[in-house]
């Protein structure tokens, strides 16, 4: 073998980092058109065949990055290997323990997808894991660290993976957004109850006063007339009822009916109804049926107290705000109550098409009320 062969074979048994950046593109080419896809398959196919469709995507888009580090690893300079050991006990307890810290780190970046759900939109996902298979192969590249087998290369994976998950959903959260101005004041009066002792006098007023100040930032001033303590026997469906129906005409006539049973002195006026939802999955309902109501129930997390930032978020929707759609739930926004999930962070942002949705639907009130009077 003369030398221009020797350095051919030698340039074989390297890794090229051209190799990587290709993988990259390729990686991120294919969960672009995953994307694109699955959005397209969403609106004809849904259930168990959806979700095993966007598994076949998932490692189809992934195939190139999981190729490239299989060659990193096969090409990454080993060291000098030492004589073979007959397996003992402490290499047994080596094992376990390599073995356990895999199960957490992958249980750890499971439980952030899960816990952050709607804020993990697929490209911060797939940002995070090319992120952090960039990061290992650089730093092995550099430190010439050996890597001691697949349970140990593939914890670290998911340990650094969960990190960067994590601020890359905070960064992505927020970034290049633009809050919204209001240059003309505007004011919305509410009559409030408590129905059923849901709450005591000083957490409704918490509440409320919460409310109020994330408002008066967009030059929106929420007034509450009164505080009514009222007692109805509602059963236990009907209270569901509530918090989970409303969405068309049929369920509306039962709704009203209930809904009259807590304003029957007010019916007409715009309402902030307060009643313990009996672990219902909603914690809030605003705009159903006659759009005259937000419907709060208290919620807390350990010391952290959703119930006033709720009261805020059911009023947008009383203004004529949307929640926001699934493709943008990853983003910091009022009508998005998954910011809950991320630090307990509770969102006051609202953008200039939203804000100006508001001031016209409060002018459409006062337009209403004044003609009423």
């Amino acid at each position: 073998m003369d030398l221009r062969e020797f350095k051919m074979s030698k340039q074989n048994e390297q890794f090229k980092s051209s190799n990587l950046i290709w993988a990259v593109i390729d990686t991120t080419v294919n969960i672009l058109t995953m994307i694109a896809v699955v959005i397209l398959l969403s609106d004809r196919i849904n259930g168990w065949f959806l979700f095993f469709m966007i598994i076949i995507f998932m490692l189809w888009a992934f195939r190139p990055m999981y190729l490239t580090f299989k060659e990193f690893i096969e090409k990454f300079p080993k060291k000098k290997s030492k004589p073979q050991q007959k397996p003992n006990l402490a290499f047994f307890i080596l094992w376990l323990c390599y073995f356990f810290i895999f199960i957490v780190s992958i249980f750890i970046f499971l439980e952030s997808v899960i816990f952050l759900r709607a804020l993990v939109n697929p490209l911060v996902l797939s940002f995070s894991i090319i992120a952090s298979a960039v990061f290992i192969i650089v730093y092995h590249h550099f430190s010439k660290r050996e890597f001691k087998g697949p349970l140990w290369s593939f914890s670290k994976f998911f340990f650094v993976a969960t990190i960067i998950l994590f601020f890359s959903v905070v960064f992505f959260s927020s970034y290049g957004l633009s809050k919204g101005i209001n240059l003309e004041p505007q004011n919305v009066s509410f009559e409030v109850y408590v129905v059923n002792n849901a709450l005591t006098n000083d957490h409704v007023l918490t509440a409320l006063n919460y409310s109020r100040s994330l408002w008066s930032e967009y030059n929106l001033t929420t007034k509450y007339n009164s505080i009514t303590y009222t007692e109805i026997n509602f059963t236990s469906e009907e209270v569901l009822f509530l918090f989970n129906n409303g969405s068309n005409s049929e369920e509306c006539i039962k709704y009203n009916d209930l809904i009259d049973k807590i304003t029957n002195e007010h019916p007409a006026n715009l309402s902030i109804i307060f009643l313990n939802n009996i672990n219902s999955k909603h914690a809030g309902r605003g705009c159903l049926c006659n759009c005259s109501f937000a419907l709060i129930s208290p919620e807390r997390f350990w010391i952290f107290d959703f119930t006033g930032w709720n009261v805020a978020h059911e009023i947008g929707h009383v203004l004529g705000l949307s929640d926001m759609p699934y493709e943008g739930r990853f983003r910091e926004n009022l009508m998005n109550d998954e910011t809950k999930k991320l630090l307990f962070y509770n969102s006051n942002f609202l953008d200039q098409t939203q804000l100006n949705n508001v001031v016209n639907k409060s002018k459409s009130l006062k337009l209403n009320n004044n003609l009423a009077n």
